[in-house]
């Protein structure tokens, strides 16, 4: 007749478990995931700059002034300006709705080329008291000569013949 073995297990004190030493890991991998969640959500608010037409700005009143924020609108024709030192420039901006035209200044960086009448423009910035808008950062979107072009078709195969 075979002997069987027998295999006992590990003497375990009263109140453990064997995965005592896995639970540490679980709960330090917990906290390391909440708090990389936590400094990606506070990165994104920080970064996070809101996009208003000329018309919503001035509906928000007072309580847009010195905040971070983005105004688009087409530039009003003729309101473009350089001031003296030829390092900024001033223009209005207005959208169908907006009851005035809201006036930008922008000093030092790049003024976009495309920047004319009639042309998109996308201003990043503060309000001030005086409700001029002091922008940081200007846009100026490229109109799209190509918008409603149907595509053509061009035979490739017969070019190279």
């Amino acid at each position: 007749m075979a002997s069987v073995a027998s295999v006992s297990e590990p003497s375990r004190t009263p109140g453990s478990f064997a995965g005592g030493r896995n639970l540490k890991f679980i709960i330090a991998g917990g906290v390391i995931g909440l708090a990389v969640a936590y400094l990606v959500l506070v990165g994104v608010q920080g970064t996070t700059v809101y996009f208003l037409t000329v018309s919503e700005l001035q509906a928000k009143g007072l309580t847009a002034q010195n905040q971070l924020l983005r105004v688009s609108g087409n530039l009003v024709p003729g309101s473009l300006g350089r001031d003296a030192s030829g390092l900024g420039i001033s223009f209005s901006i207005a959208d169908t709705a907006a009851t005035t035209p809201l006036n930008v200044t922008y000093k030092g960086g790049q003024v976009p080329d495309i920047i004319g009448d009639n042309i998109e423009i996308v201003a990043e910035g503060k309000l001030d008291a005086r409700g001029t808008f002091a922008a940081t950062n200007v846009l100026a979107k490229c109109p799209s000569r190509l918008a409603d072009a149907e595509p053509t078709e061009r035979d490739y195969a017969a070019a190279t013949n």
